[in-house]
């Protein structure tokens, strides 16, 4: 039987070709995304805190902030995990499989990098007077990455893959779960940038190792 994953043999030339640009397309965009978070640490993380505040007083949008903490959550986490797992129909198995096992890898990770680096989170630096920034292995602080974003990005990265003409909701709903964590004074904007980097990237990870590359067809049937 031939491996699904296997590139087609009969066009070469054409596959390299279009796996360069692609490859190169990736780097460069995961050069911006690292000066982005380089920026947002350095700069945008505490203007944003500021900026925000006025709007911590507006109570529809401290409603909505609270609902999409619930998502990400752990109820909500599991009400859209299994949401994935039913609307990925025929392929249910397989994206129950991805989904749980790239959820559990990304929390495993999230904990250990929350642990390495010690960064306090906005709102125990405003109500404790905690010094702001990475303290590193051995402090109490747990901002960086954001959970919430990283549950989202890493879900949201799967859900496309089995439902890919659904993708611009999916990804809307991701960034409504991680703007509210910075809403909330939970997170740092560079949290959960860097939470939904190392989302995405989790998820890829499973995706190209378990689920085979789908052609038009594919994604046709699939939804």
């Amino acid at each position: 039987m031939d491996d699904p994953l296997e590139e087609n043999n009969t066009e070469p030339a054409t596959n390299g070709a279009c796996s360069s640009p692609r490859r190169a397309n990736a780097y460069l965009l995961a050069a911006a995304f690292a000066l982005l978070l380089a920026l947002c640490i350095a700069a945008l993380d505490d203007a944003l805190v500021t900026l925000i505040q006025p709007l911590q007083n507006n109570a529809v949008l401290m409603a909505l902030a609270e609902f999409g903490q619930f998502l990400g959550n752990r109820l909500g986490s599991i009400i859209l995990v299994a949401l994935v797992i039913v609307l990925a129909w025929r392929r249910w198995k397989n994206a129950a499989l991805i989904a749980v096992v790239a959820s559990l890898t990304q929390s495993a990770l999230v904990e250990l990098i929350k642990m390495l680096t010690g960064r306090p989170r906005p709102i125990v630096v405003e109500e404790q007077g905690v010094v702001p920034g990475f303290h590193g292995l051995g402090f109490d602080g747990n901002s960086f990455p954001s959970g919430h974003a990283t549950f989202a990005f890493t879900l949201a990265a799967v859900a496309a893959a089995f439902l890919p003409r659904a993708r611009v909701p999916i990804y809307a709903v991701a960034t409504f779960i991680a703007i509210s964590r910075v809403m909330l004074d939970k997170h740092y904007l560079s949290d959960v940038i860097a939470g939904a980097l190392l989302g995405y990237a989790v998820a890829a990870f499973f995706l190209s190792a378990w689920m085979p590359r789908p052609d038009k067809g594919h994604e046709s049937a699939g939804e």
